[in-house]
């Protein structure tokens, strides 16, 4: 490799020019790197800053998936080093989840299903994209149900990736188990056509329960208005939805 990279003058951080003993520059945190580099190792940067799997990983999806609330309310209290930062969690998922609905070329929006008679293919790639401009939507609505709470918009920032991040794992269940239908041929009324329905409803009532049961625990509600607030910002999160995919209803039906 010491051929083909050029080597780093005086062991300099070439950020801040502060010496470096180790790996990474004290001062600034940059990793010590020459600046010419192989495409290889530009790619290798790119997965391990996107998929560094160490202890956080295993940590952060078991609290996330087991116990509800918890990392939210940690990472909003600051206690952070223990789990991969929200957004990286939800870059990862959510390219898991586009690269699975390209490969099995799904029509899937959010938890329904469209046949492909009933709208163009690209309809539900927009609703799919459109998830990434509803986050930041969904947080401010989850804010406006929260207005007596002394906290800053990036708290509910955080919540909405973490919720988005619980959703895409799902979705990505519903894409594979819909997906196993037509490449294993399963027929209509055999078990494996009757389990795979059991697994897509269990997916879609287990995140409404799940999202009750978080929305309590990051924000200490009663239950009562806990399921007042989930059923308040779901139905604005659909509102918001239907004012993102209707100027693309009406382009469509005018070209029709």
């Amino acid at each position: 490799m010491s051929g083909h990279i050029d080597t780093v003058p005086d062991n300099n951080c070439l950020n801040c020019s502060e010496s470096v003993s180790g790996n990474y520059c004290s001062n600034c945190g940059q990793k010590l790197q020459p600046t010419k580099l192989p495409l290889r190792i530009y790619l290798e940067d790119t997965v391990e800053t996107l998929f560094n799997v160490d202890n956080r990983v295993f940590k952060t999806l078991k609290d996330l998936f087991l116990r509800p609330g918890k990392i939210t309310k940690e990472y909003i209290s600051g206690h952070r080093a223990t789990y991969l930062p929200p957004l990286r969690i939800y870059i990862s998922l959510s390219i898991l989840y586009f690269f699975l609905a390209i490969i099995t070329e799904s029509t899937q929006v959010f938890l329904v299903n469209l046949s492909a008679d009933q709208y163009d293919s690209s309809f539900g790639k927009l609703i799919q994209t459109a998830m990434f401009v509803l986050v930041p939507i969904f947080a401010l609505i989850t804010k406006w149900h929260h207005k007596k709470r002394d906290g800053y918009y990036v708290e509910y920032l955080i919540f909405s990736l973490h919720i988005h991040s619980i959703w895409f794992v799902l979705l990505t269940i519903s894409i594979v188990a819909t997906w196993s239908y037509t490449y294993f041929g399963i027929e209509e009324g055999s078990l494996f056509y009757y389990l795979i329905a059991v697994v897509q409803i269990l997916e879609r009532s287990l995140f409404m329960i799940y999202f009750v049961i978080y929305l309590k625990r990051v924000f200490d509600n009663t239950w009562w208005k806990t399921f007042l607030k989930t059923f308040g910002i779901l139905f604005l999160y659909l509102i918001a939805l239907l004012a993102v995919i209707t100027p693309y209803l009406l382009i469509m039906n005018k070209g029709s």
